[in-house]
């Protein structure tokens, strides 16, 4: 290999880690909306058993989780046109994403209604979910902070185990502020520095 050859390879691994720095710093609106969403169904779940509305439970969390879905499909295909890339770190998260979102539909919907576990331990289960997604992603990305809010998570769910079953699902919310809704925030001040730097 010569050495404009060395060079080239150079300049493409650093356009591709750019690149990469990008589409983490673009995902901050992912971590927003899906906080966002889960505190608002949390907060329409509770209001339905106050209201003792138990049977549209189900109804509220499936027209949540399903606005989050189709923003995450439309917000995802913009950012992929606004960056043009699709990295090795990009796919990847791509496909862990998928994969914690069937496991978040079978542990928090389709088990449950299966009646292989109660519904009181449906927070404990997405908690342990959501720590593997954000702890890995943390990984992916070599971004410590998502690895130790991965970590809060799988705390929490142990936590909840001590806590009556009709309030787990409020330890969440303190779960998402810090495990979704804080990252979302600096990861918004980062990809606005970028794009300050692109521009200047």
């Amino acid at each position: 290999m010569n050495d404009l050859q060395a060079k080239d390879e150079i300049q493409f691994i650093q356009e591709m880690i750019e690149r990469t720095r990008k589409i983490t710093a673009g995902s901050w609106m992912f971590f927003l909306v899906w906080g966002i969403v889960a505190i608002l169904g949390i907060a329409g779940m509770y209001a339905l058993v106050f209201v003792e509305k138990y049977s549209w439970i189900w109804l509220n969390w499936v027209v949540f989780m399903s606005f989050g879905v189709v923003f995450s499909i439309v917000y995802g295909k913009k950012l992929e046109r606004m960056e043009g890339a699709r990295t090795y770190a990009y796919i990847t998260t791509g496909h862990l994403c998928i994969a914690c979102g069937i496991a978040f539909g079978l542990v928090g919907f389709i088990f449950p209604l299966l009646k292989l576990y109660s519904w009181e331990l449906i927070p404990i289960f997405i908690s342990l979910v959501a720590g593997i997604l954000v702890f890995t992603m943390g990984g992916i990305y070599e971004w410590n902070l998502l690895k130790w809010c991965g970590v809060i998570w799988w705390l929490g769910a142990l936590g909840m185990v001590f806590i009556h079953e009709n309030y787990r699902g409020l330890l969440v919310v303190p779960l998402l502020l810090i495990g979704y809704i804080m990252p979302a925030l600096v990861l918004r001040s980062r990809y606005q520095k970028q794009s300050e730097e692109n521009a200047s």
